[in-house]
């Protein structure tokens, strides 16, 4: 998006909100006046001190300040997000609710209550509709910054199939850069290749580019440099993506000393304090659905044994956490010797990669087409993360034979944490492509691990599922 839009933009968003939060005061206290749950008000109780509204705005301008929520409407995927408007949101409110404790103690508890609820669910109205219009715009090219990417990789690649998929196919990526001339004039899937490194200036004069993204490989650093400089008097944003993938797993810290930027690499082990959370978090939780969940699971058995001979559950070693081997449940979805029939649906492709899962596997049964359909059956690996084989979330637990095949020596940085019954990969590509070649996704996760991306993880999870999204 273009600088002086992007920044019009946030300031439309960011007093738009304020007055709906406004105009919310004036309404809970009609609302209060209207429906009175407990008491109803005294004569003259509906006045609204004046200065309230200016601290309101204060506040909730901090608010959303801190969490920069404006960037909600243009960034990233809303659900994503969400969480940093519900928190600034929750936060201004308790503010709020400390300065009348200390100040205004007179106004009734239950204003404040209808208050907080309209108010966040007006911003949430408006921040969705103001997404809608902002997606609405950028498909016509009118909101974004035109973006051109250099380097025809699988980096480059994958941002620009990333940024499709973060803007529902919006994303205003113009074409490639290439370094081979005789890629110039190809598709790169549905982005041309508008040129070489050479040709940058006259592309981006030709394109009106606003922004360019650098994903050019490790080895060829120096033409980065070139290319660097040769941009720096042109009116772009220049960014960068690294070709790191010796230190995927690591994350990068950077400090200066009189202007000297210092890089420190680390590798990304959960600290024990984390690893104690996510563990209570995963006993208290799998207990608790294990719990709930016991009649339905009993009945799901049920359905399996009439269904087809054979156990319920299903037993099949993985590899887990460090490396080391363990036994997964899940409920059954195969005939008894799908195991011995394993080569009939296995195969490699041209380019090498094994494929071995399919939606027309004939192994699986009818009750299995929907447990899978479903992914009912992997509720059985709660017992695993009760045991502690398993997390709620981390890296798929993966096949021995695929990781002895399979595996490059930097994806086994996926076992560098708990496996889990699900995970960034899952909420974002599910489906798609075979986990083993998803290790870039479950680096993420590694490196930006933390109890909330876990939380949020499991409810964008939710919505997956009941999509039915990639389910076979």
């Amino acid at each position: 998006m273009k600088p002086r839009t992007t920044t019009n933009l946030d300031v439309f968003v960011m007093f738009g909100s304020i007055l709906i939060t406004e105009l919310m005061l004036v309404v809970a206290m009609a609302l209060r006046e209207r429906f009175s749950i407990w008491v109803p008000l005294e004569p003259g109780a509906n006045y609204i001190p004046v200065v309230l509204y200016p601290l309101v705005a204060l506040i909730w301008f901090a608010m959303q300040f801190i969490f920069s929520t404006p960037r909600l409407v243009r960034d990233g995927q809303l659900i994503d997000g969400l969480w940093r408007l519900v928190a600034a949101v929750l936060l201004a409110s308790l503010t709020f609710a400390g300065a009348l404790f200390l100040s205004f103690r007179q106004i009734s508890r239950l204003y404040f209550v209808y208050f907080v609820l309209l108010d966040l669910a007006a911003l949430l109205l408006f921040y969705g509709a103001m997404r809608l219009i902002v997606r609405h715009r950028g498909g016509r090219g009118q909101a974004h910054s035109r973006i051109l990417i250099a380097g025809t990789g699988r980096n480059g690649l994958r941002l620009a199939q990333a940024l499709m998929r973060q803007w529902n196919g919006a994303a205003p990526v113009v074409g490639f850069l290439g370094t081979e001339p005789a890629m110039v004039g190809h598709d790169l899937e549905r982005w041309p290749v508008l040129g070489t490194l050479d040709d940058a200036d006259s592309v981006i004069e030709h394109y009106a580019i606003d922004e360019i993204i650098i994903t050019l490989p490790l080895e060829a650093h120096p033409q980065t440099v070139l290319l660097v400089r040769q941009l720096q008097t042109k009116p772009v944003h220049i960014r960068l993506v690294p070709d790191f993938l010796d230190f995927a797993v690591m994350r990068a810290s950077v400090n200066y000393i009189e202007g000297l930027p210092i890089v420190g690499l680390r590798v990304p082990a959960i600290s024990d304090k984390a690893r104690i959370m996510k563990r209570l978090f995963d006993i208290a939780l799998s207990a608790l659905l294990l719990l709930l969940l016991s009649p339905f699971l009993l009945l799901i058995a049920w359905l399996i044994r009439r269904d087809s001979p054979g156990p319920a559950l299903y037993r099949a070693e993985r590899v887990g956490e460090n490396g080391r081997l363990f036994q997964m449940y899940k409920f059954r979805t195969m005939v008894q010797d799908a195991d011995q029939r394993w080569e009939e649906v296995a195969f490699r492709s041209a380019d090498g990669k094994l494929h071995f899962k399919f939606a027309d596997d004939p192994r699986i049964t009818r009750v299995g087409r929907w447990l899978r359909r479903t992914s009912l059956d992997e509720l059985p690996q709660l017992m695993n993360v009760l045991r502690g084989d398993m997390s709620l979330v981390g890296p798929r637990p993966e096949l021995p034979m695929v990781v002895r095949e399979e595996y490059e020596p930097w994806q086994w940085s996926r076992f560098t944490v708990p496996q889990g019954m699900t995970g960034w990969w899952q909420i974002n590509r599910r489906g798609f492509e075979h986990q083993h070649l998803c290790t870039a996704d479950d680096l993420y996760y590694i490196q930006n691990y933390s109890l909330l991306l876990d939380m949020r993880i499991l409810l964008r999870t939710l919505l997956v599922v009941l999509s039915g999204q990639g389910a076979f």
